[in-house]
């Protein structure tokens, strides 16, 4: 087991330390998806490329971008391009791994990007509306210009190849690059996806859910309604049908804007489509791979650190990790996954274990917050909605009321075992971030997005405000108490974590080192150290006095989630960057 050395010193120690462990499980959602030559399937999900062979086999994950995958093209060699939100774009040869080239120019997230099949350009679009074509003559060569204000959300190439088509939420753009014409379509569209036919007809699809069919000059043919929600894909295999994918979780196969099938599945992010097969991204973190009739061949699981949520069990025996993909794992001391809860429609957001370990409260973005039975998995309770999902959760020391706070500001006091809400209160003018009982249960203390930190006092009459205050220049979204009870910690966008005195709310000190914003923290099992994570990708390890004694880089995504188990075990919700994890498990 690695371990880490230098706490006696005062001052930061930068590592790009190993994890003891890496637990693998939950799943980001696939954004990307294409079909090479040859068959071979390839996945973007979270900040990582997987690929298949074409009967499903699992090849290699390409790893190297610092961010989300949002966009996938094989060019006919095969040469693989991907285009992510850490503002570059990548060359890889799929059939050994190794990166041929890295494309440099953008200013902000590339969304969209797509190769020639000649692989002698690409065309990539940008959050803040930029073009960039590069010329794969010269890598470092790239020319650009705006397509609107907004994001790009999606390109292609007309079938002559002389063409290109940018979607975003201006609309579409037509450009010409050999004569530098540029022609934007009709109509104020927030084009989601776009796909040229094999005809010359290029398809748009829109945040509402329609589809609109234009001339290769820019001129309307038809427009018709097709799904509830936004159309996220296009593809168009054949001159007379027409694929769409939308956020509805349906897929309809289209014939001169007519359904002619419809495959109901998770919501769509991502379609790419062969001679004879149909490969989807899902939110659900999956990817499918279907016929052209419309039958369901494969479902791909693709690994990622999608970690949202942690909890460790008050004896340690269990971890519980809340997943993007909206499910619950709990895992054994020995890494081991031993159960997996599924009922979460949306982001885990919130993990409790009660106080006797026998219950671990899991709430959801879809706003309910639900009470499994850890020993074999069982869903004993599931509590009101809040509004906009739960934001925090904390059972009282005696482990018979709970208490959930809600993107909607309230503050709900539980009987969970009786299903009763107890109280009902606004908390904060923003969503609650955190919550924590004082020892004896009397004290309920709250964080916000909305700056602020309170006390409330629980008494058989109602709740009252003890004191409120404003805590940070920016939103707080980490919480810890101390172990005596006596410290409360928070973490903020402002990128600070604060130490205050629990009883009289005197602020202690301020530690600072976080170069972005400050996610989640807490003590450890003696209440003397502090960890906490953040967007800038490092875990850093302090004393509560106040020095910063470790910082932990090498991890893939920004971090959300931290927990101390009280054998000292340090968990926190990434994966490294050379390997798609979920959890890493330290023993500092």
């Amino acid at each position: 087991m690695h371990r880490w050395i230098g706490w006696i010193v005062c001052l930061s120690l930068a590592a790009a330390q190993q994890p003891a462990q890496l637990l693998a499980g939950h799943r980001a959602p696939v954004g990307a998806v294409a079909i090479g030559p040859g068959g071979t399937l390839a996945l973007g999900a979270d900040a990582y490329i997987q690929l298949y062979q074409a009967d499903g086999r699992f090849l290699r994950t390409l790893s190297g971008h610092a961010d989300t995958v949002r966009a996938l093209d094989f060019a006919s060699d095969g040469t693989l391009l991907s285009a992510s939100s850490d503002t570059t774009l990548r060359l890889w040869n799929p059939r050994n791994g190794l990166l041929k080239g890295v494309l440099q120019g953008h200013r902000d997230q590339v969304w969209s990007a797509r190769i020639r099949p000649d692989a002698r350009q690409v065309l990539s679009g940008s959050a803040d509306g930029e073009l960039h074509l590069w010329d794969l003559s010269d890598l470092g060569s790239s020319r650009s210009i705006y397509a609107g204000r907004g994001w790009v959300y999606s390109i292609g190439l007309s079938p002559a190849g002389r063409i290109w088509a940018a979607g975003g939420q201006d609309g579409v753009l037509l450009w010409n690059p050999q004569r530098d014409h540029r022609l934007p379509l009709l109509g104020p569209f927030s084009v989601r996806a776009l796909a040229w036919g094999p005809d010359g007809l290029l398809a748009t699809g829109d945040r509402e859910g329609q589809i609109q069919l234009w001339s290769p000059e820019g001129r309307y043919v038809q427009q018709w309604n097709a799904h509830r929600l936004a159309v996220s894909a296009l593809v168009w295999p054949r001159q007379e049908q027409l694929i769409s994918g939308g956020q509805d979780g349906q897929i309809i196969f289209w014939d001169a804007g007519r359904p002619q099938k419809t495959l109901q599945t998770a919501s769509v992010l991502a379609l790419a489509v062969s001679e004879n097969r149909l490969l989807s991204g899902h939110d659900d973190g999956r990817a499918r791979l279907w016929s052209l009739q419309g039958a369901l061949l494969r479902t791909l699981e693709p690994p990622a650190a999608s970690v949202s949520a942690l909890a460790y069990s008050p004896d340690g025996s269990l971890l519980a990790s809340g997943g993007w993909d909206g499910e619950v794992w709990l895992w054994n001391r020995r890494g081991q996954p031993v159960r997996r809860l599924s009922e979460a429609t949306l982001e885990i957001t919130a993990l409790a274990f009660s106080p006797d370990g026998q219950h671990l409260a899991a709430g959801s973005r879809d706003g309910l917050t639900r009470v499994y039975q850890t020993t074999s998995g069982r869903l004993v309770q599931s509590l009101e909605a809040h509004g906009n999902g739960v934001g925090a959760l904390a059972f009282t020391p005696n482990g018979r009321a709970l208490a959930t706070g809600g993107r909607d500001r309230l503050i709900r006091v539980w009987d969970w075992q009786g299903g009763r809400k107890v109280l009902e209160f606004r908390a904060h003018e923003s969503h609650v971030t955190g919550l924590a009982f004082s020892p004896e249960g009397r004290t309920l203390y709250s964080s916000s997005s909305d700056e602020s930190l309170a006390w409330w006092a629980l008494r058989p009459e109602g709740v009252g405000l003890e004191r409120r205050i404003m805590a940070h220049a920016r939103g707080i979204y980490g919480l810890a108490l101390s172990p005596n009870g006596r410290l409360l910690a928070t973490a903020s966008h402002d990128q600070t974590l604060k130490l205050w005195d629990a009883q009289s709310g005197k602020l202690l000190r301020t530690l600072q080192g976080h170069t972005e914003a400050a996610q989640a923290l807490a003590f450890s099992p003696d209440g003397r150290r502090l960890a906490s994570v953040g967007w800038d990708k490092t875990l850093r390890l302090w004393s509560v006095q106040g020095p910063l004694l470790q910082t932990t880089s090498g991890f893939v995504r920004p971090l959300y989630a931290v927990a101390w188990a009280p054998d000292g075990r340090l968990a926190v919700g990434s994966g490294t960057l050379r390997q798609a994890g979920t959890v890493a498990l330290f023993r500092p």
